[in-house]
């Protein structure tokens, strides 16, 4: 079977979407970094794409793909309609036709959960759940060795409202920020800039900022912190997030508080639900390096077993055949 999957190689989503569950796949893949006509001479039987083509004649683009015998799949893993507060909602709303196009005309649409699939089935009602998946044999899933009791995050600053939540709520515990970007790293062309925004987070919030890394190493910034949080605002656009940041910090063998709101639906041991998140970073403050441990063991068992990407590339597999 001949696979083309597209895309520039930017960012985790396509990473975690497109590019890493391929190539543990036995096809014949094929990465565009875009798409044109040449694609038509290659006859592929599948083509995947995350959330948009980009190309301005999409829909047409679909249907000519269609017509040349392809099998066009569409993967989306957040909401269409950015929350009021997200720093690219403009971008967002420029390219919403050209997202809800995508999900009109492919043949089927891959998402990550149920409750997103069921604002999907509105435009398509040929849609299936593959959730986010890491793959344990990368080094840079691998368990920590040793233990703290260090407080910390890991992400990009798009979560700034998110990690505003926790204001206030540390006293003299300083938390770990990781993902800090350096001026024109990942600019979007004149749209936003990371390190802008990074400043800003800065000036509001006392932490620890240690820098991002590629996306094919950054699970090693878990290595900076022993119990991870997952601050997440209440809003429609992030019930509609995945639950990465809990198969992140269980594949490193770290406990997590996480936000207890949609997507953070997972309940085992080294998962805690947070209402207040005052009483929370007590409650981690207070934790010791053999509950950690124990609760870290516990966490990475539970997402080994649920979301290894090997395990969960037998959905793809079973889509594609």
């Amino acid at each position: 079977m001949k696979v083309a999957i597209v895309s520039k190689g930017e960012g985790g989503v396509d990473y975690h979407r497109l590019i890493k569950p391929f190539s543990l796949m036995d096809y014949d893949v094929t990465r565009c970094e875009g798409v044109s006509e040449e694609m038509f001479d290659y006859n592929f039987d599948v083509v995947v794409f995350s959330r948009v083509l980009p190309v301005v004649k999409q829909k047409e683009f679909i249907r000519k793909l269609q017509h040349n015998g392809a099998y066009v799949i569409c993967d989306v893993d957040d909401h269409w309609n950015y929350s009021k507060s997200h720093v690219i909602k403009k971008t967002g709303d420029h390219i919403k036709k050209y997202s809800i196009d995508a999900l009109m005309y492919a043949d089927e649409v891959w998402t990550t959960h149920e409750h997103l699939g069921k604002q999907i089935e509105r435009l398509n009602a040929n849609w299936y759940v593959i959730p986010n998946a890491l793959d344990p044999n990368e080094p840079q899933w691998k368990p920590k060795k040793t233990y703290g009791n260090r407080i910390g995050w890991s992400g990009g600053v798009t979560h700034f409202h998110d990690l505003m939540l926790t204001d206030g709520c540390w006293g003299d515990t300083i938390p770990v920020i990781c993902g800090f970007q350096e001026p024109g790293e990942h600019e979007y062309k004149g749209i936003w800039t990371p390190h802008k925004e990074w400043l800003k987070l800065a000036n509001n919030f006392k932490a620890d900022y240690i820098n991002a890394l590629p996306v094919t190493d950054y699970g090693l910034l878990y290595d900076q912190f022993d119990i991870a949080i997952a601050p997440l605002e209440d809003n429609k656009f992030n019930r509609c997030k995945s639950n990465l940041k809990i198969i992140e910090a269980g594949m490193k063998g770290i406990p997590i508080f996480v936000q207890n709101i949609h997507p953070y639906t997972d309940d085992a041991k080294g998962i805690y639900k947070v209402a207040n998140w005052k009483d929370a970073i007590n409650q981690a403050k207070q934790m010791v390096g053999d509950r950690i441990m124990e609760d870290g063991r516990a966490i990475r068992q539970y997402v080994l077993a649920n979301y290894d990407l090997n395990k969960v590339n037998k959905l793809r597999k079973e889509r594609l055949s």
